[in-house]
């Protein structure tokens, strides 16, 4: 994977963004706008146009930057932040002066994905309606809920997109984006700071949409002939439109969920979402700036076989190979749709888990908290030994156990021939052990392999043990 990471950064390299039509006079991007909020202790990008060798003096707290427009009209400085707080004003002087009011400093992040991240926080289970959700220190940029569902696709690199900085308050609260204001709600509260998010999600879009033209043109060149002929979004598509528009404002790190309209190529994604995580961090100019994601939810038909070759279980695994990157971390979702939901739900209602466990993520890994439990079991080795194998885990926090007081249940093991057969599981000492009266001589276990899994292994905090399997078989793309 690093040998990987650094032909991706060396084809890249010098690779502009770019792509727009030059055209002179005074244009701000969207996103730097009044109830804006800064990355705190950082020294954060500002840019814009002005007419083609303006001086543009821009002016915060006690802080002064200059910066000239090129022969595009581009301008662009960074200017110290400072610590959290506001609100502050920003005043910006060119050919024209703007003063940008409501500027809070705290921590950002930015929000991207499909339809599970856009979802609306009106439509999520136990939603805030309007009860007393006031948080003017949240502020939300949201490039794609209210405003426009299909998202802002462009052929080209935008400058700006229509969007505005909303604070939370019980007339807004609804129309936001459920998992991002949920996980800022909890990081506010914690960290007593102002906290933005920058959502950029675009419901039942692949990945390919979201990644750079440098990163098209260098890994996937004739990708967009190919998403022609099946009639879908370009790829860069909504790079084009949204996250150029964006990119490099200054954030924390990222938050991801989206995978669903790529269950169908599982071994292009084990590549493409590495990419976007390397892609991103790129573009933003933050090489190592944490990135957590969300695996696939359960779905579709309860699982009645021991192992099941569908989609779904192979796109999480695909999903894992990004865990070999740096300041990446994966959120469970696989317990996320309710009993009194459809199977056939896509959008489980319960967005509330998936904040949570976001900001449990970046509390523990990103803001200092080393001994919360964020994350739920995961596979750390498997001894085979005759008849049974002995399965051990990280993030084991104050135990294994069984969910709910069931019986522990969702493993499978095969032999030599790659049958698989359920298993019988146990708790000891914090392993389980595994066997079979089918399988006399296991090679192989696999846990939780269905689109939507049956199984009760969880830690003591609550949280589900991830899908896991200990062989390197080929698995079906259908």
């Amino acid at each position: 994977m690093k040998h990987w990471r650094i032909l991706f950064l060396a084809l890249t390299a010098g690779l502009s963004l770019s792509g727009t039509t030059s055209r002179a006079g005074w244009e701000l991007p969207a996103i730097i706008s009044s109830g804006m909020v800064l990355q705190r202790d950082a020294a954060v990008p500002l840019w814009g146009w002005d007419e083609p060798g303006t001086i543009v003096t821009v002016s915060f707290r006690d802080q002064k930057c200059t910066a000239q427009a090129g022969a595009d009209g581009q301008w662009r400085l960074r200017i110290p932040a400072g610590p959290a707080g506001g609100p502050f004003l920003l005043r910006i002087e060119g050919s024209r002066t703007v003063t940008v009011t409501e500027v809070l400093v705290g921590e950002v992040w930015i929000a991207g994905g499909q339809s599970n991240m856009w979802w609306h926080e009106g439509s999520c289970r136990n939603a805030a309606g309007d009860k007393d959700v006031t948080f003017p220190d949240i502020r939300i940029w949201d490039a794609n809920t209210s405003t426009n569902q299909a998202g802002w696709p462009a052929e080209m690199p935008q400058r700006t997109v229509p969007a505005h900085w909303v604070s939370v308050t019980p007339a807004t609260v609804a129309s936001l984006p459920g998992v991002p204001f949920y996980f800022a709600r909890e990081i506010h509260q914690k960290l007593k700071i102002p906290v933005g998010i920058v959502h950029l999600a675009v419901p039942g879009q692949r990945i390919e949409t979201f990644l750079s033209p440098a990163f098209i043109r260098a890994h996937l060149p004739l990708a967009r002939d190919s998403q022609a002929q099946l009639k879908q979004p370009a790829p860069s598509c909504f790079f084009n439109g949204m996250v150029a528009p964006v990119a490099p404002y200054a954030a924390r790190g990222f938050l991801w969920w989206q995978g669903e309209s790529n269950a169908d190529r599982h071994l292009q994604y084990r590549v493409l979402f590495p990419g976007l995580i390397e892609d991103w961090r790129r573009c933003w100019e933050r090489p190592d700036a944490p990135f957590l994601f969300v695996e696939l939810a359960n779905f579709l038909k309860p699982q009645s076989q021991p192992v099941e070759d569908d989609p779904w279980p192979a796109l999480r695994d695909a999903q894992t190979f990004a865990l070999q990157l740096d300041h990446v971390q994966e959120v469970s979702a696989i317990d996320l749709l309710g009993p009194d939901e459809s199977p056939f739900n896509i959008h489980p209602l319960n967005k509330q888990v998936i904040g949570h466990r976001l900001a449990l993520a970046a509390r523990a890994t990103v803001y200092g908290e080393r001994r919360l439990v964020w994350s739920g079991p995961r596979v750390q080795s498997a001894q085979f030994d005759g008849a049974q194998v002995r399965v051990s885990f990280t993030h084991i926090g104050g135990g294994l156990i069984a969910k709910d007081g069931q019986p522990l249940q969702g493993f499978a093991v095969a032999g030599v021939d790659r049958q698989f057969a359920w298993a019988e599981a146990r708790l000891f000492h914090d392993t389980v052990i595994l066997t079979s009266t089918n399988v006399p001589q296991p090679v192989a276990a696999r846990y939780d392999w269905a689109n939507n899994p049956t199984g009760t292994l969880a830690n003591r905090e609550g949280l589900p043990a991830f899908p896991f399997r200990t062989d390197h078989w080929n698995l079906t793309e259908k």
